[in-house]
């Protein structure tokens, strides 16, 4: 193997000849050239370590080859040669990129002393340079274990997940990152847990199956470290770095990153430090996920399986911090049930007990995967429902009514009091949904609910209304209109807020009911408006349900609002009224929400959670 290519280039062969035949003897590898355009030509499609060029040429002198050259490959070293003894020549020769000159005649000695100090003083250079990217690396990579340590002083998925994501950005210069983590290892489908940067949490899917994923977005990401590939449902083609996150094998969550600051690709680079960061969010999030197994099987109570209240606090402050990033609502519910023995007339408290781990284990076959149980220390059950608005949690708490009646079916069963609390609507922080859960509970106990069981039992509604028409009062007859017109505009005064709002205005409240709607015809809600108006045929809106046949009398005029919202209902005579006119009127939240729901079942409505 040659020492070095050498290029040499003088318009005397003599000096050609002379040059190769030196440069062999040493073992350098040397090729010739007779003109400066020649060498120009050659170094176009070769590359060589060092030029060696005469300075008087035809054409292209060497001076003009020195700066040609130099213009291409700023980097080349190249030694001229000249015959004029002068001091004046080497400076401008120097001054235009000459690493050295020699004078003619010159000998083997003086030619190669010059090329071994160049190759000498350029294995330096390399030498230099390679240690300055290694320390660079080595730097690098120390800055990187040192924030990835960083990953470890915590052992909660909500936290760990925003610091992941949060890394993956500065580690490749991304203005956006969003994370999807499993519940458990190896589980295949993955939760929205961490954003980043420019995300809007409310239009990322909250849940994805990775399988999903592979097909849909980044195909080969269950068998590689890391895939460049285009961003969901991206018209203009933008580019994105999903990275899989594993630990011993299993799929623990998935990373997509994208918007880098430059607008340039993700490079070879930047995936590999993405890469190398996620290897230790891998270890990271499957502590968490052991700690977090671990920690839920310490805090259950043995024979009731439900959770602690310390653990069910620390739940929902995780869940507030998780509404709060992606905008989301979730709610609280306290059931409290009397005197589980006198329900089984029984005097042994181990009956007691056994009664106790029913009633925990037909809730727990009620709630959904992802809804949490505590166990409160006055005996009462406390639910986490996370992403349920206030409706949902309504509809989740008929479902447990009914698991409930099951469980006392042919025996007197205990009074029980429901109470549900949304975020951010009831209390932006635990406190504050307790709070309102406790009011709730004091309110559900004096409600009419209460105080009349008999209004609990399932019965037909018609008498129930006729029932609670006679507990109202006599108003003026303009009040029944300006309540109708309150409440029907109040649905778009809430517009992100879902309920249900049922209207059966038969012929007293049929006029102003009609003129309101048109009023507020398609303006936005999430409110579901049904209307009984038995014989009326009207142009379908997204706003309203039209009901033209049902098992209520079409005759008496109600009106029931439950959601986030206000709770009301109101029920006025089926007579008609001159200036004035019975009116049953209550914001009793226990007894609308039953009303809303004894609706739904008789008109066959059915409300999702």
């Amino acid at each position: 193997m040659s020492k070095a290519r050498i290029l040499a280039v003088d318009d005397q062969r003599y000096f050609r000849e002379l040059i190769e035949r030196l440069l062999e003897g040493e073992g350098y590898a040397v090729r010739t050239c007779a003109s400066g355009e020649e060498a120009l030509h050659i170094l176009e499609r070769e590359d060589f370590d060092i030029v060696v060029t005469d300075l008087v040429m035809p054409a292209v002198d060497g001076a003009a080859l020195i700066r040609r050259v130099k213009e291409r490959l700023p980097d080349q070293d190249v030694v001229m040669v000249t015959g004029v003894v002068d001091v004046k020549t080497a400076v401008e020769a120097m001054k235009l990129g000459a690493t050295d000159y020699i004078l003619k005649p010159f000998d083997r000695d003086t030619l190669t002393d010059s090329l071994n100090k160049i190759l000498a003083t350029r294995r330096i250079k390399d030498e230099h340079a390679r240690l300055m990217e290694e320390n660079l690396e080595f730097m690098g990579l120390l800055s990187l274990v040192e924030r990835a340590s960083g990953l470890h002083s915590t052992l909660s998925v909500a936290p760990l997940a925003e610091r992941l994501i949060e890394g993956l950005c500065l580690e490749t210069r991304a203005q956006s990152g969003v994370l999807w983590a499993a519940e458990d290892p190896g589980c295949e489908q993955l939760e929205l847990v961490g954003a980043r940067g420019l995300v809007r949490g409310d239009s990322e899917p909250e849940s994805v199956s990775i399988y999903d994923v592979e097909a849909a977005w980044c195909p080969g990401i269950l068998t590689v470290r890391s895939v460049v590939a285009s961003m969901p449902q991206d018209i203009d083609g933008v580019e994105a770095l999903y990275l899989p996150i594993r630990s011993g094998g299993n799929l623990l969550g998935l990373a997509r990153l994208s918007d880098k600051i430059d607008g340039e690709p993700f490079d070879p680079t930047d995936r590999g430090m993405a890469e190398k960061f996620c290897e230790f969010g891998g270890v990271a999030i499957h502590n968490a996920l052991r700690f977090r197994a671990l920690e839920r099987r310490s805090l259950r109570e043995p024979a009731i399986r439900d959770y602690s209240v310390a653990y069910y606090e620390d739940a929902v402050r995780n869940e507030i911090q998780k509404s709060n990033r992606f905008g989301y609502r979730f709610s609280v519910i306290r059931i409290e049930i009397d005197d589980f023995d006198s329900a089984v007339g029984s005097d042994g408290g181990a009956i007691v007990d056994r009664n106790a781990v029913e009633v925990a284990r037909r809730l727990e076959c009620a709630l959904r995967a992802n809804d949490l149980m505590a166990n409160a220390d006055d005996g009462s059950f406390l639910l986490l429902l996370p992403q349920t608005d206030a409706l949902g949690a309504g509809v989740l708490a008929q479902r447990i009514r009914a698991a409930l009646d099951a469980l006392w079916e042919g025996r007197e069963a205990p009074a029980q009091r429901f109470a549900s609390a949304t975020f951010p609507v009831d209390g932006s922080q635990v406190e504050g949904l307790q709070s309102k859960l406790a009011e709730r509970v004091e309110q559900s106990s004096r409600s009419l609910l209460a105080q009349r069981p008999e209004f609990a039992r399932r019965q037909p509604l018609d008498p129930l209304l006729d029932r609670m028409l006679e507990l109202g009062s006599v108003e003026p007859a303009v009040i029944e209109g300006q309540i109708l017109r309150f409440v029907l505009e109040d649905v778009v005064r809430r517009p992100a807020e879902r309920g249900v709002l049922y209207v059966s205005p038969g012929s007293r409240w049929l006029p102003e009911v009609f003129e309101t709607l048109e009023d507020i015809r398609n303006q936005p809600t999430e409110t579901e408006i049904i209307l009984l108006a038995e014989g009326e045929v009207r142009e379908p809106t997204p706003q309203v349900t039209w009901i033209a046949k049902s098992g209520l009398d079409s005759r008496r005029p109600f009106l029931v609002y439950f959601g986030e919202g206000p709770a009301y209902a109101m029920v006025g005579q089926v007579t008609l009224a001159a200036a004035r006119a019975a009116i049953f009127q209550t914001s009793d939240r226990a007894l609308v929400e039953y009303l809303a729901f004894e609706l739904q079942r008789e008109l066959g409505i059915t409300l999702s959670v």
